[in-house]
């Protein structure tokens, strides 16, 4: 086996989360704004039907988001499921209206009010002093403005390497795609990787397939979960090779002490 040279991390619920996130109301009264506002544009009028663009997107995201994470892990196309809920409200969308369309349903972290774990920049910037390489392999439905607004906001790009999501790479974690195309880009071997995550499915077995050492960081279930991502589980059939609940305790493992230059 190989010396662990770099550590991958989920994001959702493993790195950042929504400890504090608006209202119910405040959230739908903003995306029906942000929605009508793009519609009214392209010249459609919003009648009581498309009132309920918003709800449609949000359930079909869920129902396609629940088939292929326990299906054939193929990245739903977000954008496009916007195009046809818009499509059942009479409404034609062009790829790039789509994308907007999305947009506007999508709030984003930072309306939501998505911080950090309060231990998560002293610890990557330890792991980063012990002479580990940094990357992150997350779900994401889609990139986009807002989710890179974030990254940068939280400073992930001038941490980690490479940030993977899974829209660019066509599958969802626990395909072993989704790993190999990051283990390509680093020019990686699987056992000098360290995954870590939050989903047993996604992060654990997803990762443990492919030959990483897989961390699991116990989810804190008291918290919403992100949209466009599944439940968490707290079982699985494959078991983490280490168990933490803060991303602190990483500094702590055996496998982490170091790169031995």
């Amino acid at each position: 086996m190989n010396e662990i040279t770099t550590v991958f991390f989920d994001l959702g619920d493993t790195l950042w989360h929504l400890p504090n996130m608006p209202p119910a109301e405040q959230v739908r009264g903003q995306t029906m704004r942000q929605i009508a506002e793009v519609v009214r544009r392209w010249g459609y009028e919003l009648s009581d039907g498309r009132r309920m663009l918003g709800r449609d997107i949000r359930l079909m995201v869920a129902d396609e988001t629940n088939r292929a994470f326990h299906g054939d892990c193929v990245d739903p196309d977000y954008p496009d499921i916007c195009r046809r809920v818009a499509k059942m409200h009479d409404i034609e969308l062009t790829k790039e209206q789509a994308e907007e369309l999305w947009e506007a349903w999508n709030l984003g972290g930072l309306f939501l009010n998505r911080e950090l774990f309060r231990d998560v920049p002293d610890t990557l910037a330890e792991l980063a002093k012990r002479g580990y390489r940094l990357g992150s392999i997350t779900n994401r439905g889609y990139g986009g403005p807002k989710f890179w607004d974030e990254v940068r906001e939280f400073k992930l790009d001038q941490i980690f390497e490479e940030i993977v999501v899974s829209c660019d790479v066509g599958y969802l974690k626990p395909h072993p795609r989704i790993y190999q195309y990051a283990l390509e880009k680093m020019h990686l071997e699987a056992d000098e990787c360290v995954m870590v995550g939050d989903s047993m499915r996604a992060d654990v077995e997803g990762s443990k397939t492919v030959g990483m050492t897989a961390v699991w960081r116990r989810p804190h279930l008291d918290e919403p979960v992100e949209e466009a991502t599944d439940e968490h589980e707290i079982t699985g059939p494959v078991a983490p090779d280490y168990t933490i609940r803060e991303i602190g305790e990483l500094l702590e493992l055996p496998i982490l002490r170091g790169v031995d230059r």
